[in-house]
């Protein structure tokens, strides 16, 4: 034998006639008329060769068969209602998976209030967090691991939408026995013979750094290459050398025990915001979450302002080099 195909309609109009046992009830608890709800049930008792129901003139009864039909098919339109209600939630931004890529510094200090103030609304949505250098956020997006990325503004692949947030004031650090602890600000010029503890090629801050010495000629020696913050803070807490650090990795990683000394230099800052892929559209929680990071002020630390809105987060001759990559 065939099996019927029965719409949720239908299945739903049985459901709801056997809960109200009238046809005046059944048929405006579904918003429909009472002629349009007796067609569906003769419908589905046609579909299925039986009689769902006994009608009288004074009586309405579920029939044997009308019974069975409500235990076989009752499973099925739960469990449908609770997987709609889940999606009309998602598609709300009412739950989900947000998966974000972000440079450490920022994971660290940027993105716990926003996730914090944006889960007061949406707390059944989730976090996926993963850190790591700008090269590394630009893979996860064109790979399509995660939606979002968080980085620094300079030459993202084509395809890639950069929204500025945040721009970053670089600090000289170093141990306080180095001579710039007596300074209140130094310029590109004062690396000159300086070794210098940097980042690995592909980040952002090694992307800004090299830029500036190349611009100015500045010799410095490159002895020692981190992949890590904590890295640097031991290698500069040994004395073994200076770096040239944005703001929020002062902040983010601890660094308030060594001199930090503002650089008053152009190209001494870095633009930092949202990336996604232009071409796809985000999913109704992670668009959400991108508006609420727009919307949201930022009590931003010393050497970091918030980007106006309508900023296109491209470098000026005053103040970048623009050659900027990613941390």
């Amino acid at each position: 034998m065939p099996i019927p195909d029965l719409t949720l309609q239908q299945l739903r109009a049985v459901r709801t006639l056997a809960a109200s046992g009238s046809f005046r009830k059944a048929a405006a608890a579904e918003h429909i008329s009472q002629s349009v709800l007796s067609r569906r049930i003769k419908e589905v008792e046609r579909l299925l060769q039986v009689r769902l129901f006994d009608r009288t003139t004074r009586q309405l009864d579920i029939t044997a068969a009308g019974q069975a039909f409500l235990l076989m098919t009752g499973a099925v339109l739960d469990d449908m209602d609770i997987r709609l209600s889940r999606f009309m939630s998602y598609v709300a931004a009412q739950s989900g998976t947000i998966a974000v890529a972000a440079l450490p510094s920022l994971a660290a200090t940027v993105l716990p209030d926003m996730m914090r103030g944006f889960m007061l609304d949406h707390p059944e949505v989730e976090f996926e967090i993963i850190d790591g250098g700008a090269d590394e956020v630009v893979e996860r997006l064109e790979g399509g691991t995660v939606e979002l990325g968080l980085t620094a503004h300079g030459d993202l692949p084509a395809g890639l939408c950069f929204t500025p947030l945040l721009r970053e004031q670089f600090y000289g650090v170093a141990h306080h026995s180095h001579p710039w602890s007596a300074r209140s600000s130094i310029s590109w010029a004062d690396f000159n013979g300086e070794t210098v503890v940097a980042t690995r090629p592909g980040t952002s801050i090694r992307a800004i750094t090299d830029a500036a010495f190349n611009r100015y000629s500045i010799s410095v020696s490159h002895h020692f290459n981190a992949c890590s913050a904590a890295t640097i803070r031991g290698l500069l807490r040994a004395g073994v050398g200076v770096a040239a650090l944005p703001a929020y990795e002062l902040q983010g990683f601890a660094l308030d025990d060594l001199v930090a000394v503002p650089v008053e230099s152009p190209g001494a800052t870095r633009v930092t915001g949202v990336t996604y892929r232009c071409s796809q559209d985000l999913s109704p929680v992670a668009a959400c979450f991108l508006d609420f990071m727009h919307a949201t002020e930022i009590n931003p630390p010393r050497g970091v302002s918030r980007v106006h809105e309508g900023h296109t987060g491209e470098p000026d001759t005053s103040s970048h080099t623009g050659a900027q990559l990613a941390e």
